[in-house]
This record gives C-alpha cells, sequence and structure tokens, in this order.
C-alpha cells in the first residue's frame, strides 16, 4: 500500500512522520511541503507525487493543501484517498480564509475534539474522533526525576493568535458588544463545562442584531476571547494563591499578569519539557474552550512521563482513564477553589500521587500512543474503503 504524508511544520507532525515509519505492509514517502500551498502550485506538488499514486495522502490540518482545494482534486482524480487529521479548530480557516470545502470523495477527516463531529458531518465531511496521543521517544522516564516546585501550569498566553483575530473590524464590534462579552464571560467561569458560547449566541441572535462582521467570524472572536479571559484569570488565580509554589512555562506575555519570578520562556517540547513535567509534583491541565469533551496533549505527555497531572472535568476523562476509586489514573477537578485544595492534598500525599502518576503512564502507554492512532486511521480506511 503506497501512503504519502504531507509532513510540514505543524503540531505533532513529527510523531505523524514517526509512527507511520514504525508501520509494517505500507511503501512510504515524506512529502515536505509548506502548511499552505497557492492553487497555481498544485500541479507542481501533484507531479511530484506522480509515482507514488495512488495512495493514501496524509495530512495534519489540511496543511500542504491550497485553499481553493486544487490539490484535493487532482488527488481525487488519480484515484487516491485523503486521510485527514484536524488537531484544531476545522474551521478556522473556512472562516478567516475562505477555504473551498474539499472534495469529499474518498476523503476521511479526523479530528481531536469530539464536538466538532456533528458540525461537520452537517457540513458534508465523513468525520471520525481521534483524540491526541504521545510519542514515548519524547515524553518517557529516563530521565531521573527531582522535584523542583509544587505546581506549574505549561501553555502559551494565546495573545499572539488573538492579536491576530481582533481586527480593526472585529475590535469596533466587540467594544459595540463590551456588555454582552461581559455576561458571557461571567457564565463561562461559573459553569465552563456546560456553557457554549456559540449556541448560546445562535439561539439568542436579539443579543448581536445588525453586526457588521461576517456571522461566523464574530462568534469564534467572542468564543476565542471568553476561553481566553477564562484561563488567563484562572492561571492569575492559581498563581496568586500558591505564590512561589507556581511556575507558568510559556511565552513573555504571561509576565503581564503574573510576577516575573513565575515566568518561564525556557520550556522546549522537544528538549526539556518532559524532564519539567516530571520535576512538578503538579501538572495543571486548563483546557481551551474549543476543547469542550476531550483531551489537550498535555494530559498525554505528562502522564508518558510518569508525571501527575490534574485537569479540569470533562466529559471523556472517564471514558479514556480511571477517574474514581482507589484505581484512579487521572485527577479531575470543576472549580479553582476544589483545584487549589487537590493541589495542597497532592503534594502532601506523595505515594498516592506517584501511584496515579503510574497507572496513568501505564494507560497510555498501552493505549494512546501515536503508533495507536495510525493504527486507528488505517483500521477506519478499512472499514470505509476495504483497503
Amino acid at each position: 500500500m503506497n501512503v504519502v504524508f504531507f509532513k510540514s511544520k505543524t503540531f505533532c507532525a513529527q510523531e505523524v512522520e514517526n509512527a507511520l515509519k514504525k508501520r509494517r505492509g505500507i511503501n512510504l514517502l515524506i512529502s515536505s511541503i509548506p502548511p499552505q500551498i497557492s492553487p497555481q502550485a498544485a500541479q507542481s506538488v501533484f507531479d511530484q507525487l506522480k509515482s507514488h499514486v495512488p495512495a493514501i495522502i496524509i495530512s495534519i490540518n489540511n496543511a500542504g493543501y491550497d485553499l481553493q482545494c486544487a490539490l484535493s482534486d487532482l488527488i481525487v482524480s488519480s484515484g487516491s484517498y485523503q486521510c485527514n487529521w484536524f488537531t484544531d479548530d476545522p474551521f478556522y480557516e473556512d472562516i478567516f480564509y475562505n477555504r473551498r470545502l474539499p472534495n469529499f470523495k474518498n476523503r476521511l477527516d479526523f479530528v481531536s475534539e469530539e464536538s466538532f463531529i456533528t458540525p461537520m458531518k452537517e457540513k458534508g465531511y465523513s468525520a471520525h474522533f481521534l483524540p491526541l496521543a504521545v510519542d514515548p521517544l519524547y515524553f518517557n522516564t529516563y530521565a531521573l526525576k527531582e522535584y523542583a516546585r509544587d505546581c506549574a501550569f505549561v501553555g502559551n498566553s494565546s495573545e499572539i493568535f488573538l492579536d491576530s483575530l481582533i481586527t480593526k473590524e472585529a475590535e469596533g464590534e466587540l467594544q459595540r458588544h463590551a456588555a454582552l462579552l461581559s455576561k458571557l464571560k461571567a457564565m463561562y467561569q461559573d459553569n465552563p463545562r456546560d456553557v457554549d458560547i456559540k449556541k448560546y449566541l445562535r439561539e439568542n441572535p436579539s443579543l448581536w442584531p445588525n453586526i457588521a462582521m461576517e456571522k461566523e467570524r464574530f462568534l469564534f472572536c467572542m468564543e476565542w476571547l471568553v476561553g481566553y479571559f477564562y484561563r488567563r484569570d484562572f492561571i492569575v488565580e492559581m498563581a496568586n494563591s500558591l505564590k512561589g509554589r507556581f511556575l507558568c512555562f510559556g511565552d513573555p506575555y504571561w509576565s503581564k499578569y503574573l510576577d516575573k519570578a513565575q515566568v518561564s520562556t525556557d520550556a522546549r517540547y522537544y528538549a526539556n519539557l518532559c524532564s519539567y513535567y516530571r520535576s512538578t509534583k503538579v501538572n495543571l491541565n486548563i483546557n481551551r474552550i474549543q476543547i469542550k469533551t476531550s483531551f489537550t496533549q498535555r494530559i498525554f505527555d505528562c502522564k508518558a512521563g510518569g508525571a501527575f497531572v490534574l485537569t479540569e472535568r470533562r466529559p471523556l476523562n472517564k471514558s479514556f482513564f480511571v477517574t474514581e476509586g482507589d484505581k484512579k489514573e487521572l485527577v479531575e477537578f470543576s472549580s479553582w477553589q476544589e483545584c487549589l485544595k487537590l493541589i495542597d492534598y497532592y503534594c502532601e500525599h506523595d505515594e498516592e500521587r506517584e501511584a496515579i502518576a503510574m497507572a496513568g503512564r501505564d494507560k497510555v502507554l498501552a493505549e494512546h500512543t501515536y503508533d495507536n492512532r495510525i493504527e486507528q486511521i488505517f483500521e477506519t480506511c478499512g472499514k470505509e474503503w476495504g483497503i
């Protein structure tokens, strides 16, 4: 079976490449390609693949394709199959860059957040849930573990992305709807597990009449802003409460809100991040607002490294991990007050914390590696296409 992987500078591309190279029974071509090509370049890219098609073409977040889907059409015409894995919002480029819907013939789309499945199917996608995973090459228990801190959060502030969203047009609309934004922030703060910002706004169009910007862009910006404020304020609350016991690994923008001594910009994903997870007693996982049901990468990476992670309560946690009883693999919280209590508890109960961390590690290494995910992709191809 011929397989082509469009390898671009996208999240988890290296892990997918590693997993594909280990898989037997396929003739693999790694095609290094920009995240996005022009429609005019589509024929040139396809010509480089001609000797390898028909094939299964694997991509991440549509990386390697053009916005007009000219390359997608050429791939379909060759009798090839397309498998794309969305590890982020699948509609972002549609909304902000007017991406044409792809040719759905012989195409499967996987998504790492389950709540996107229904809206994708409504648009014609053959959508399947495929959560993120871990590559034990980068996250493991090889390094010595000496605790350096009680609690840490790893993640960027999202300010750069937010700046790209808030154009002059968007800024004007958001200022006009400042009272609505404040209301949405309070709603989400009180109940982040059940409040769906976009759904609420769609069901209450009278709250945002006569907007000047495109509707889906407005909804996207409102949801992202609410999520941005929630996560930022949560981390600030942790930092203020824990003082010197807390460290945030991220970008320099966190220093606008936290004491500079509580911010480190030193973390590098493939270099030292595993060590930082392992040297922290309690690693916090705070989801972005788009992750309504499933998991961030932190869950799998922490666990593969034998580190303890404390995460927000989400519907799929119980489906993937034991979250109750004396055989727990994952610990959840529902509020910042509960989060603080659990941080203190697990910092004081070393044996229990370590047992949970190692049980979680066993589960992740058995069921949630990128090798497992690639196997799931090919199993789905077999069911859908008989190949």
